[in-house]
């Protein structure tokens, strides 16, 4: 596997492009009339361009997430992010039944699904520090 950097062009590319993708999102949704779904792209965006910007300046130095940003990621950080996937995805699936069961008892479908994705996001964040620090 090559643990080679990825080019400054290839990284500015992806910068730009999900800028741009983040900008026609928001325009389509303020359009159709959901301003403040279009402000949430629009910040949401902002942030995470931001955070994949500090990984890419500081260099793979920094941990799992920077090495993976940068594209040195070797086997092991594959195997660990992949084994954070599966819990996520686990976790995801038990969080969707629950949030089932509570759909029946009058739990909204927009809470629903808040809960399934921030479940997994929740744990895919602590099984990928879990098991960076294990490894």
């Amino acid at each position: 596997m090559s643990t080679k950097a990825s080019p400054l062009i290839a990284k500015a590319a992806a910068f730009v492009a999900g800028a741009a993708a983040a900008s026609v999102l928001a325009a389509i949704a303020y359009a159709a009339g959901y301003d403040s779904v279009s402000k949430g792209m629009i910040q949401g965006a902002s942030v995470m361009l931001g955070i994949i910007l500090i990984l890419w300046i500081v260099g793979p130095r920094l941990g799992l997430g920077s090495r993976v940003a940068n594209g040195v990621a070797d086997e092991r950080d594959d195997r660990i992010l992949t084994a954070a996937f599966a819990d996520s995805a686990v976790g995801m699936g038990l969080a969707a039944v629950g949030a089932m069961v509570g759909s029946f008892y009058g739990l909204p479908g927009v809470a629903v699904a808040g809960i399934v994705l921030w479940v997994g996001v929740l744990t895919f964040s602590a099984s990928a520090v879990v098991r960076s620090r294990r490894s």
